[in-house]
């Protein structure tokens, strides 16, 4: 499964050169997981509920070119891998041009409501064959 997400640069993102600031690209890669997570149906606010997260553990950004304001960018989401306690999510970022303009990877361990280690397909055997199912796709 691969989501689409697009956002509209923002001149307060940007640089004194009219570059959009490194920072703000995690920041993007966060509402393309939401969306992602809401589009296989289980939302940021089900994991809340069920005091679950997928917590991340590592960001791994490769700038490629530069993108400024105005702008708009797509960023298409998906899973890279996926095991009951751990997930690995791959983002290719796109300029207004359909150039890719930065790859980023998200490394993130499922944790339950007291911040431990949680296998997710143990306990959400369902929410686990969602995820394997996207990763198929």
């Amino acid at each position: 499964m691969k989501t689409t997400t697009t956002i509209d640069t923002r001149y307060p993102e940007c640089d004194k050169m009219g570059i959009i600031h490194h920072a703000v690209y995690p920041v993007w890669y966060e509402v393309a997981r939401m969306e992602f997570f809401a589009a296989l149906g289980f939302s940021f606010t089900d994991m809340q509920a069920l005091g679950v997260n997928p917590a991340m553990v590592d960001l791994h950004l490769q700038y490629k070119a530069p993108v400024g304001y105005p702008g708009t960018v797509t960023i298409t989401t998906s899973i890279a891998q996926v095991a009951p306690r751990k997930l690995l999510l791959r983002y290719e970022l796109r300029g207004a041009d359909g150039e890719i303009v930065n790859l980023a990877d998200t490394f993130h361990v499922w944790t339950g409501s007291e911040g431990r280690a949680y296998n997710i397909e143990e306990n959400l055997p369902e929410v686990y064959a969602k995820l394997r199912a996207a990763a198929d796709q």
